[in-house]
């Protein structure tokens, strides 16, 4: 019987263990909220209520954050959340959709410096107030923003270079698709944007396609072979030339940035085997 119990014992205390890695007992009760603001931030009806619960969610996570500790927690429980962690950076990213149709985005990176010490730096969207975003190199408080999805730690880029793939709502007529990258010093000092995308006839600081909203886009990392693969888009018709909303992929048609020494380098028409899956149409719309 006392075996028994022994043993009873240690089993509660290997799940209880296993459990509080990923939702430490510090953390549960803010984890559980942030979910209940998620929500409220996709499902309620007017901006007002949005706004309220994005509140709510960002100083919730925010608590969280400020404990270095949550740098290794899981948090793959979180639904209205994209989550992602390379090297010595964590993205904790979200967006607020408002009733017209646009989007806001939000975004701490949380960052492990050389020293082991951690920095938390808040992005601020700014991207209605950016013209020419292609060229520009931002700051964290001039921020392009997007929800990203994918993130790439390439040291041939550089040891402090992360590259992101990104969704944009943009608007009711179109969606936007963004790879961007992020440049962090050693101090934890952010820029985002380099001139690191060799496209076919400039130098960009980060690339940007627009489409309309029938149509879904494939834009991942393939990192077997170190490129990232994009639909090649077009018009529906030659006479709808840069009017967004009527573009969409062409047919098996794909295009590639290859990481070729330290930059990434556009090649067309690549050949793929298989590329495209039901999880790309997701991203037409993740937040349903």
């Amino acid at each position: 019987m006392i075996k028994k119990l022994v043993f009873s014992f240690h089993l509660s205390l290997i799940f209880f263990c296993g459990y509080a890695q990923n939702f430490p007992i510090a953390f549960q009760e803010n984890m559980q909220l942030l979910n209940t603001y998620g929500n409220e931030i996709i499902e309620s009806e007017t901006d007002e209520l949005k706004e309220i619960a994005n509140n709510h969610f960002r100083e919730t996570l925010l608590l969280i954050l400020k404990n270095d500790t949550s740098f290794e927690v899981d948090f793959s429980a979180i639904e209205k959340i994209s989550v992602l962690k390379e090297n010595n950076l964590k993205i904790y990213n979200w967006t607020l959709p408002h009733t017209n149709g646009t989007f806001t985005y939000f975004a701490f990176l949380q960052l492990k410096l050389v020293d082991g010490t951690f920095k938390l730096v808040e992005l601020t969207d700014k991207s209605d107030e950016i013209e020419k975003a292609e060229t520009k190199t931002l700051s964290e408080k001039m921020w392009f923003g997007a929800l990203y999805y994918t993130l790439i730690h390439e040291k041939k880029l550089g040891e402090n270079y992360y590259t992101v793939l990104g969704w944009d709502g943009n608007n009711l007529l179109t969606n936007k698709k963004i790879i961007d990258v992020i440049v962090i010093d050693d101090n934890g000092g952010v820029k985002l944007g380099a001139p690191i995308f060799k496209m076919e006839k400039k130098t960009q600081r980060r690339v940007i396609f627009e489409y309309g909203k029938e149509y879904s886009m494939s834009l991942k990392y393939d990192a077997k072979n170190k490129r990232i693969i994009f639909d090649y888009l077009v018009p529906a018709s030659s006479k709808l030339k840069g009017v967004y909303e009527y573009y969409g992929p062409s047919l098996d048609t794909f295009d590639a940035l290859v990481l070729t020494k330290n930059k990434w380098q556009h090649f067309s028409i690549i050949k793929v085997n298989n590329d495209k899956t039901k999880n790309d149409k997701k991203w037409n719309d993740p937040l349903k």
